[in-house]
C-alpha cells in the first residue's frame, strides 16, 4: 500500500497538509514543504526531508517519465543533500531515498507505485494552481495527464 500527502512549511516553520491550504505561500518563487511517502507502513520520505515541494514534484513527474521509458530513474532534491531513485526490477520498483549516512528503501508493484504517485502529483499542482492563479505548474499536470 502507498500512501503519498504533500505539505506546505508555513511561516512559523510548521506543516499544513497542502489541501488543507487556502491562502498562497510565503513566497510563490520557493514553495517550501514536504512529501511525506510510505510504502506498505514504512516510511520513504518524511517531513524531515522538506525543501522546495512544488520543484521536487516536478522532479518526481519527469522521473515518471523516465522510468516508464528506461526503468531508472535519478534526481536530487533541490536545496537538500537528498537523492531519490527509482530501480525498475521485473513489475516492482525500488524507491531508495539517500540522506546523508542514512538510506530508506521499499519495493511496490510498478504499476500501483507509478499510479499513485501521478495521481499524488496532479492533486498538488491542481492545488497550487488554486493557490498561485497563473502559476507555471500547467506543464507538469500535462506531462502528468499523458
Amino acid at each position: 500500500m502507498i500512501e503519498i500527502d504533500t505539505f506546505l512549511r508555513g511561516p512559523d516553520g510548521g506543516f499544513v497538509p497542502t489541501a488543507s491550504c487556502t491562502a498562497a505561500p510565503p513566497d510563490p518563487d520557493y514553495v517550501e514543504g514536504a512529501i511525506l511517502l510510505t510504502v506498505d507502513g514504512r516510511e520513504i520520505i518524511g517531513l524531515e526531508e522538506w525543501d522546495y515541494v512544488d520543484q521536487i514534484w516536478a522532479y518526481i513527474a519527469e522521473m515518471v517519465t523516465q522510468l516508464n521509458s528506461s526503468g531508472h530513474a535519478e534526481t536530487h532534491f533541490p536545496d537538500q543533500p537528498i537523492k531519490l531513485s527509482f530501480q525498475v526490477t521485473r513489475n516492482r520498483v525500488l524507491v531508495t531515498v539517500e540522506t546523508g549516512a542514512d538510506t530508506k528503501r521499499a519495493s511496490t508493484p510498478t504499476e500501483e507505485f507509478v499510479r499513485a504517485l501521478k495521481k499524488a502529483d496532479l492533486v498538488f499542482f491542481e492545488k497550487m494552481n488554486e493557490l498561485v492563479p497563473g502559476s507555471s505548474y500547467d506543464e507538469a499536470v500535462r506531462e502528468l495527464s499523458a
